[in-house]
């Protein structure tokens, strides 16, 4: 399970990922549980809120999995190792990544992270990078269970949004990292790379972008079992007229 808590105003509220646990007193507090995978079919006390994402099984083999690609996908891909763009995963670059991703979160007005965050998440959290000209200019981290075997997309920034670096190379370079994402998950023996979200029936056009990236690696939309303690619901939905970030 991956368990972590965020502050809202004076109250701690918690996210727990992916194992359902059952606990009595949880119901009385500000309690969710995200993108469930362990229900067996049992009730799980709580309101059921569910939404969907795209998953990507990596149980296929990796020649399998590429060939699923769209092909304007596999040719910037191609692109992008030609003009020289490298990929890595280090953890050691936290303090580089934080800047990095809220400095775009701030552009683009959601919610940033933090050292406090980062520390917190400690072996839950794996971070890739992309570098162009020795400059980091797309970033990634995820949310992973290694027991269950899923990695969930949980930041994704870049520096698509300054105007001092062509940003159809960044965009190239977020596809050849993803990428590269599947295929270190895939070999670290992860069942799942999820891509962090899909939004349905959207008429908004940057998310239908957001939702056609996503498919264009070849996942498949499912549905997200998600429950949250009668506490939380209402304080979720409060939230979300104070502050859309959240």
């Amino acid at each position: 399970m991956v368990r972590f808590h965020k502050k809202f105003y004076f109250l701690k509220v918690y996210e727990n990922w992916f194992t359902y646990k059952f606990n009595f007193f949880r119901l009385f507090t500000l309690n969710s549980y995200l993108h469930v995978k362990n229900t067996d079919g049992k009730k799980v006390m709580g309101i059921a809120k569910n939404t969907h994402t795209v998953e990507l099984d990596l149980t296929q083999d990796v020649e399998t999995i590429y060939a699923n690609f769209r092909n304007t996908v596999k040719q910037e891909i191609r692109k992008s190792e030609k003009e020289g763009v490298e990929c890595n995963f280090r953890q050691d670059l936290k303090d580089e990544f934080i800047p990095f991703y809220n400095e775009f979160a701030k552009a683009k007005g959601i919610y940033p992270t933090s050292h406090k965050r980062i520390e917190e998440l400690g072996e839950n959290i794996k971070m890739s990078y992309a570098f162009y000209n020795g400059e980091m200019i797309v970033a990634h981290s995820y949310l992973v269970d290694k027991e269950v075997g899923i990695a969930r997309l949980y930041h994704s920034g870049s520096r698509r949004l300054d105007e001092t670096i062509d940003r159809n190379v960044i965009g190239r370079a977020n596809k050849l990292l993803t990428y590269k994402d599947i295929l270190f998950f895939k070999e670290a023996g992860y069942k799942i790379l999820d891509f962090g979200g899909y939004v349905e029936n959207t008429e908004d056009k940057s998310m239908k972008g957001i939702n056609e990236f996503k498919l264009s690696f070849g996942g498949q939309v499912v549905e997200c079992l998600n429950y949250s303690s009668p506490l939380y619901y209402i304080m979720k939905a409060v939230a979300d007229k104070i502050d859309r970030r959240y």
